[in-house]
């Protein structure tokens, strides 16, 4: 495992759109990075915006049901 990847971690593969690779290329070349660079930072903001408190995975406490009405 190359330095690289160990700073990095993981790697994802995607698929997009011709139209939404020549972008990510233009964007790139614009900023003089590489096109996961780009990928990457999209991410990093997606996740930031998206990021809500971590909360506890559990079920959700089952419905109370109305008591039945006492027999005479």
């Amino acid at each position: 495992m190359s330095d690289r990847s160990k700073k990095l971690g993981p790697r994802v593969t995607v698929s997009v759109t011709p139209g939404d690779y020549d972008t990510l290329n233009t964007l790139a070349n614009k900023d003089d990075v590489s096109v996961s660079w780009v990928i990457r930072r999209a991410i990093n903001e997606y996740l930031r915006r998206h990021h809500q408190p971590a909360r506890a995975l559990r079920r959700p406490a089952p419905e109370k049901r109305p008591a039945a009405p006492e027999r005479t």
